[in-house]
């Protein structure tokens, strides 16, 4: 993680997901894969960003995870797999849903499309983690496939 979703990185979140401003994406890519380098952390094998749905990608026209998984790979040369995770249905917004509503709500809404051999280490990516509904329904999907070791590399996280 590399701050909590407060100004100005909850702008800069923005300016990538919703003001179509890629050059954003290689900023968080880097800074996400500067901070991990500095961690000391394992690094993954592979990184698998969180997936959109299928609508969604086609009104936005692209993944900020994936775009963020793509530069942070660069940063830290790994490959990005963005066709190992796929999100199975569009469920609507989850900004006004609670935490448990959310686990529900995401419930079987991302499958893994292969089997992962149990000594890969995934980075799982996204831009912001809220409640933490959509990286367990992601991780439960991964693990379903044979995951055994996930780390979560994410931007922003929402302060508690």
């Amino acid at each position: 993680m590399c701050s909590d979703y407060v100004a100005p990185f909850d702008q800069w979140i923005a300016l990538l997901k919703y003001g179509n401003n890629h050059g954003m994406a290689r900023f968080l890519g880097y800074w996400l894969g500067s901070r991990v380098m500095e961690s000391g952390m394992a690094l993954p094998d592979v990184l698998v960003p969180v997936p959109v749905s299928p609508d969604k990608l086609k009104q936005r026209g692209y993944n900020q995870a994936a775009l963020i998984a793509r530069h942070l790979g660069r940063h830290i040369d790994r490959p990005v797999r963005n066709d190992w995770l796929i999100k199975t249905q569009e469920l609507g917004a989850q900004a006004a849903l609670g935490r448990e509503e959310r686990l529900q709500n995401l419930q079987g809404a991302f499958r893994a499309t292969r089997c992962i051999p149990k000594n890969i280490r995934i980075g799982l990516v996204d831009d912001v983690i809220t409640t933490g509904a959509t990286i367990q329904s992601c991780e439960a999907a991964l693990r379903k496939a044979g995951a055994e070791t996930i780390l979560t590399m994410a931007v922003c996280r929402t302060p508690e």
